[in-house]
C-alpha cells in the first residue's frame, strides 16, 4: 500500500494572463525581460513551481 503521502496531488494554478496592456505599450506578459529574453511570464511559472504547483494552465 502506498504512503498516504504519494497520494496527495500537488495544486494547479491558473494563471489568468489577459488585458491589452494600453498603458505598457505591449503585451507585458510575453515581453522578453529576463537577461536570456525571459519573458515575465517565465518567472511565474518558475515561481509556481518552486512553491509546490504540481501544474499551471496558462
Amino acid at each position: 500500500m502506498k504512503n498516504s503521502i504519494e497520494n496527495i496531488q500537488k495544486p494547479i494554478l491558473v494563471i489568468l494572463a489577459a488585458g491589452m496592456a494600453s498603458r505598457y505599450g505591449s503585451a507585458k506578459q510575453v515581453e522578453s525581460f529576463g537577461p536570456f529574453g525571459e519573458k515575465i511570464i517565465d518567472y511565474s511559472i518558475y515561481d509556481a513551481i518552486r512553491a509546490g504547483f504540481g501544474k499551471v494552465v496558462l
